[in-house]
């Protein structure tokens, strides 16, 4: 028993140190591909630099009511799959959580639109329109990288 013991303590040690190594990674990824993205977004959209100023910041604020909108789906969601998995299904409750998150989905495209609206004052028509051909861009070239990453995995 004690031999197991010297021996799992170890192994859990290591292991819990790979999981905060990964998500010290996986931050770091997600930093590098917001710090790529904006530099992309200033070139491709061709804003100045008091122009950046001012859209990053509106932008850092709407991202934030946004995540914590998702942080509400994905709340429903988690307990969409709790009582499934219980087997205990109640319909009604279903039906309530279907809803929020269908209700908090439409705000999210609410609050990206009123997002992009807010932007006339900072950025010209032009831009805006330049701003959402890239962030489809992007997202589709993010996308497609992940594809081909998982592909090479397997």
């Amino acid at each position: 028993m004690k031999y197991i013991f010297c021996f799992l303590i170890p192994i859990l040690f290591f292991s819990n140190l790979n999981a905060q190594e990964f998500r010290r990674k996986d931050r770091q990824g997600m930093h590098r591909v917001e710090q790529l993205e904006r530099l992309k977004l200033i070139e491709t959209v061709n804003i100045t630099e008091e122009q950046a100023i001012r859209f990053f910041a509106r932008r850092n604020e709407h991202r934030k009511e946004i995540e914590s909108i998702e942080k509400k789906i994905d709340e429903s969601m988690e307990e969409i799959d709790k009582i499934l998995k219980s087997g205990e299904i109640k319909e009604s409750t279903l039906k309530k959580l279907n809803e929020e998150i269908l209700t908090n989905r439409e705000k999210i495209e609410a609050k990206r639109k009123q997002f992009i609206l807010s932007l006339n004052d900072i950025l010209t028509t032009e831009q805006i329109s330049k701003l959402l051909l890239f962030e489809r861009r992007f997202r589709e070239e993010i996308r497609d990288l992940i594809l081909k990453r998982r592909a090479t995995f397997r």
